[in-house]
């Protein structure tokens, strides 16, 4: 079996870590100073540096040359830059295990070196003067996250007080936590734990610093539970995939999938009807909502003669997590037909060559005209009129060039009210509509590529 070793890459070093069945080894590298103003994790220079000089470290030190990693990660991290290490892993050729967020590998080793009973909840938080990430987590045999507090890349003049006091609201902080764990840069540490202090007041939870080696040597732990050996004991971790919103688009139909993802979990969306693709070709894509923005992950163009048979039918669609990186995309209908797709790492790159070049701007000059077209064709008083006709055709004809070229419609009449993608300009009672839901549409909105170009501005109902 392979040696599997820990990577955590914080201030200009390497800590890396290995597990036998007994002891967590821990040491610190230096990096190259060529690469020591650089993000390791996101700069293929730096990432391959960095990974000669830690294979030159194992083989000399340790005899290692074979080895597979667990790499400590932000916990801002998501499916976007898990998918661009996954790349970079392979193109270094660095075989990547796992990912593993730094507030898990706090809660796995506050989990091995404190003995925490089962069903204990945690606080598990890493500070530095840039970052922030705040998670929940389940103890015991099992290490679950039950939820993100915080995660944050705070600006530079907002100190780690401020940034929690106006982001993370007190009864997070005491929502059904037994203790609050923490690490991270000195002074960035000190000012969360005032701040953690404040929030909880004389709630009577333990509030505890931890030397910032424990990301290192919990990591070591989480290696170990890899490898099956006894010092990590049956200790399983789950952590999360990504910790944004998640949607999917099947087809110009966007569906939300929910908050976030564990490893070996799913999410599942609402049934819709599965629409048909445009001039034949079907297109799923899989989103992550980043600052109120779609971006895509996956782009998926499935072969028609699988997927034609779910067509005009109620689908259920879901996401999958293996708990190894692989990700997969489950259609499912009320009547038995199903398809799943590999969704792990295809992006754009891998499907039919798209537009590159980037016409949003174009869009957004043109969408007035759309709009009258739109407007002229919905209130034409004389639908036979072969003028109200032909602007019909030219507005269809309009908005079948936008979705071939990726420019997708939002509208929403019927259904609730979402404001990543609708402005509510107006509330009205009616008491034939549920709670918060779309009455009527007052202007169309758009999204290309994943990138909301306009709101669509809707009057909302209840």
């Amino acid at each position: 079996m392979k040696n599997i070793v820990g990577v955590h890459f914080r201030e200009h070093t390497a800590r890396i870590c290995i597990c036998d069945d007994y002891n967590i080894y821990t040491d610190t590298m230096e990096l190259p100073m060529s690469i020591r103003n650089a993000d390791v994790l996101k700069d293929d220079k730096a990432f391959r540096l960095a990974f000669e000089k830690i294979r030159a470290h194992m083989q000399e030190n340790m005899g290692i040359s074979d080895f597979e990693t667990v790499l400590a990660v932000p916990d801002d991290y998501g499916l976007t830059e898990v998918a661009d290490l996954r790349r970079r892993a392979s193109e270094c050729e660095v075989e990547l295990r796992m990912i593993c967020h730094e507030t898990a590998a706090i809660a796995f080793y506050v989990n091995q070196e404190f003995r925490v009973d089962n069903d204990v909840t945690i606080l598990s938080a890493f500070v530095t003067d840039s970052r922030i990430g705040i998670a929940r987590y389940e103890m015991g045999e099992k290490i679950r996250r039950m939820d993100t507090v915080l995660v944050t890349e705070q600006a530079a003049s907002m100190s780690v007080m401020a940034c929690i006091q106006k982001k993370v609201p007190t009864q997070l902080f005491l929502h059904d936590a037994d203790a609050v764990f923490f690490t991270g840069s000195f002074n960035a540490s000190m000012s969360f734990e005032q701040a953690a202090e404040k929030a909880l007041g004389k709630s009577g939870i333990e509030i505890k610093m931890l030397d910032e080696a424990c990301v290192i040597e919990g990591l070591g732990f989480f290696c170990g539970s890899l490898e099956n050996r006894p010092v990590s004991g049956m200790t399983v971790l789950q952590d999360e995939v990504t910790p944004y919103p998640l949607y999917l688009s099947m087809n110009q139909e966007i569906v939300m999938l929910g908050n976030g993802l564990l490893q070996k979990d799913s999410a599942t969306a609402p049934s819709v009807r599965l629409p048909e693709g445009r001039q034949g070709q079907d297109c799923i894509t899989l989103y992550e909502e980043r600052k109120k923005k779609l971006i895509p992950v996956s782009v998926l163009y499935p072969d028609p003669e699988k997927i034609s048979p779910l067509h005009r039918k109620e689908t259920e669609a879901s996401v999958h997590a293996d708990g190894k990186g692989a990700l997969s995309i489950r259609l499912t209908t009320g009547s038995g037909e199903e398809l799943t797709l590999d969704a792990s790492e295809k992006t754009e790159a891998d499907t039919p060559k798209l537009q590159e070049e980037d016409v949003s701007e174009f869009v957004k000059n043109i969408l007035p005209i759309i709009d009258n077209l739109e407007y002229a064709a919905k209130y034409a008083e004389d639908e036979t009129n072969p003028y109200a006709q032909g602007i019909r055709q030219s507005y269809q004809k309009a908005v079948e060039i936008l979705e071939q070229n990726q420019v997708i419609r939002i509208t929403g009449e019927g259904e609730p009210f979402d404001f990543n993608l609708q402005n509510a300009v107006a509330h009205v009672a009616d008491g034939d509509l549920p709670e918060n839901t779309v009455k009527q549409v007052m202007q169309t909105g758009y999204i290309y590529r994943g990138k909301v170009l306009r709101p669509a501005q809707v009057i909302v109902a209840n």
